[in-house]
């Protein structure tokens, strides 16, 4: 059973991503040198994607701590904004201040597609656990997107 943290503070002490490991009691954190806004652990708990403030998303190895890759392109200086991975694991998405949900390829990093909005910040992002559907909002406006199995 694993925990993990984030922190939104930016201050350098707290621009962590911490994982705990509960049945033996082991945290381990890895600076990320930016606000962290998001973090979700890949469907394998192998890795963790971690949105940030004002740079690129990154995808950590939980074993060695190191990165595997950033994804970037999206608008994330000012606010919260999720990102997630699709129920495969082999896309991520991220919301954006420049009213647009990103989509990259997990492998490649880069932008496959943009999903545009009518307003300009979108902020919150949930994929179907098992069917390829987005659930994204912006201001006050929800969005269910249908995305074609590729």
């Amino acid at each position: 059973l694993s925990l993990l943290s984030s922190s939104c503070c930016g201050y350098a002490e707290l621009m962590f991503i911490c994982r705990y490991d509960m049945r033996i009691g082991f945290m381990h954190c890895d600076f990320l040198g930016a606000p962290v806004s998001c973090a979700t652990f890949t469907k394998d708990s192998q890795c963790t994607l971690a949105g940030l403030q004002g740079a690129p998303i990154r995808l950590i190895d939980n074993d060695t701590g190191r990165q595997l890759n950033e994804f970037k392109g999206h608008r994330s200086s000012d606010y919260k904004l999720e990102c997630c991975m699709n129920s495969q694991d082999n896309y991520v998405y991220s919301g954006s201040e420049d009213s647009s949900v990103y989509v990259w390829d997990l492998i490649s990093g880069k932008v496959i597609t943009r999903l545009k909005h009518d307003y300009n910040i979108v902020h919150s992002l949930a994929f179907h656990p098992e069917k390829e559907q987005l659930l994204s909002a912006a201001l006050g406006c929800v969005y269910i997107w249908g995305i074609p199995e590729v």
